[in-house]
């Protein structure tokens, strides 16, 4: 059994930063870059693409799980 009494008490819950709202600073939403090479290639099926953020180009692209790579500017870091 864990002694809670030297934890500091929260009041308030801890906000989630939840995937489907607007990025922050950004009143117009997101900048949509496309889809991934590979996702052009193989063919659209929306249930398996993933959105991936981009932070040189400020905007998310569309991808399989496994891809990196920025369809617009090459950014491999996010």
């Amino acid at each position: 059994m864990s002694d809670d009494s030297n934890r500091p008490r929260r009041d308030k819950p801890v906000p989630f930063p939840q995937s489907r709202t607007t990025p922050p600073r950004s009143p117009e939403g997101f900048r949509d870059l496309g889809l991934s090479r590979l996702a052009r290639e193989v063919g659209m099926v929306q249930p398996n693409l993933k959105g991936h953020w981009c932070s040189r180009c400020r905007g998310i692209w569309f991808g399989f799980v496994g891809e990196v790579e920025c369809p617009v500017c090459g950014n491999r870091r996010g």
